[in-house]
């Protein structure tokens, strides 16, 4: 099975969160599945796989991802708890959200 997003939808595969706290006070701590799956869920930073056909059309200046510069394979962050959770065995770890809604590219230095 592909998820293929339609309409204004981003579909962004989210970065994994640790069972182990791995910095500050309690670094070493492991977290149990349901505080791992409360985190996963307000996590707010994932990776771009695809876009619905209409992504970006509509704003001034736009008519495509690119115009709005931002494109697949870019790291993106997003407003906590945003978009839907994909329910389809093997994207547990996906979102979509849709395209306004994306805040920020993350770039390395």
């Amino acid at each position: 099975m592909q998820y293929k997003p339609v309409g204004y939808y981003i579909l962004v595969e989210m970065d994994k969160i640790s069972e182990e706290i791995e910095e500050g006070a309690l670094a070493g701590f492991q977290l149990d599945s349901k505080e791992v799956k409360r985190e996963q869920h307000g996590h707010a930073i994932g990776t771009i796989k695809a876009f619905g056909p209409t992504c970006y059309k509509g704003f001034e200046g736009c008519e495509s991802p690119d115009d709005w510069g931002v494109k697949v394979g870019d790291r993106v962050e997003f407003n906590r708890y945003d978009g839907k959770e994909c329910l389809a065995e093997g994207y547990e770890h996906f979102r979509l959200i849709p395209d306004s809604n994306i805040v920020a590219i993350l770039e390395s230095k």
